[in-house]
């Protein structure tokens, strides 16, 4: 998602996914890496999923991740790359009651129990970073956007993120007129930041050195409820929305804050919450036309 978004920023930009290579398998990695030569590397290639997944799979997307970003980073360290930007995630903070979390928070706790695994490989990855930039001179370092959504998001009913599952559910609701299923009571609070927003930032930060686990995020954060009513509205959707607090929700509250953002952006605009899930609601349309030859309603 992230990736495609960047290839409409950076077309001159080598491109690779898993066809390419096998992350978690170092002479692969070594391979790509005597091939291509890169003086600058944004990396996003991670094993995740989402709530369900992350709940399930804790240990294999710690040890993936580990793999993978070890991997990377040491053939990046070895053919001497200047430049390195690694996407860390929300899901490696603790969260509080009482106030936001920030920056300072990254390393404090643990990251809550359902996302042990992922979150931690990613506090990993930013230590890593850190050590490389302070032993080799090298400009390693991470930012943190909050859960992302656009187009070529993960549509999954069962494994995808929140904003494509509730699309894709939405959409079938509405086709079969039946009950719109939300996970959860719908009070939980979660925070989004568009995909196309998040790859502009890169582009940028590629150009700087003062990263440090800057956290993107757009806004305080959205009830889950408030989410799937507008998601409803923008669908078009006119029946009832069930809640379903016996499905898996995680943490009640997320929200980051960054202590960091507005000083090194100050003009940068975030895309309206409500213009963006139209986007995202009008590529997944569009993109279950061209896989079925049928039309969402």
């Amino acid at each position: 998602m992230l990736g495609r978004a960047l290839k409409q920023i950076l077309p001159q930009a080598v491109y690779l996914s898993r066809q390419d290579a096998d992350l978690r398998n170092l002479p692969e990695v070594l391979q790509l890496f005597e091939k291509f030569r890169p003086s600058h590397v944004i990396h996003l290639a991670a094993s995740i999923g989402g709530v369900k997944a992350n709940k399930n799979n804790n240990l294999e997307f710690l040890s993936d991740n580990l793999m993978i970003d070890t991997n990377v980073l040491h053939a990046a360290v070895r053919h001497k790359t200047q430049r390195l930007l690694a996407v860390l995630s929300g899901c490696s903070y603790s969260f509080y009651e009482e106030r936001a979390t920030t920056e300072r928070d990254l390393h404090e706790g643990l990251p809550f129990e359902g996302n042990l695994g992922y979150g931690y490989a990613k506090r990993v990855l930013d230590v890593h970073c850190h050590l490389v930039k302070e032993q080799y001179g090298l400009e390693f370092g991470t930012i943190t956007p909050v859960t992302m959504f656009g187009p070529y998001d993960n549509f999954d009913l069962e494994e995808g993120h929140v904003v494509g599952a509730l699309i894709h559910k939405c959409l079938l609701a509405k086709g079969a007129s039946a009950e719109f299923e939300v996970w959860g009571d719908g009070t939980a609070v979660r925070q989004f930041v568009y995909a196309p927003d998040v790859a502009k930032l890169l582009a940028e930060l590629l150009l700087r050195k003062e990263t440090d686990g800057i956290i993107v995020a757009a806004d305080e954060g959205i009830a889950v409820k408030d989410l799937a009513e507008t998601i409803a509205r923008i669908i078009g959707f006119k029946g009832p929305i069930k809640y379903d607090d016996s499905r898996p929700v995680g943490l009640q509250r997320k929200v980051l804050q960054s202590e960091r953002f507005s000083q090194m952006f100050p003009a940068f605009q975030f895309t309206p919450m409500a213009e963006a899930l139209s986007a995202t609601v009008d590529w997944f349309r569009k993109s279950l036309v061209s896989l079925t030859g049928t039309t969402q309603s």
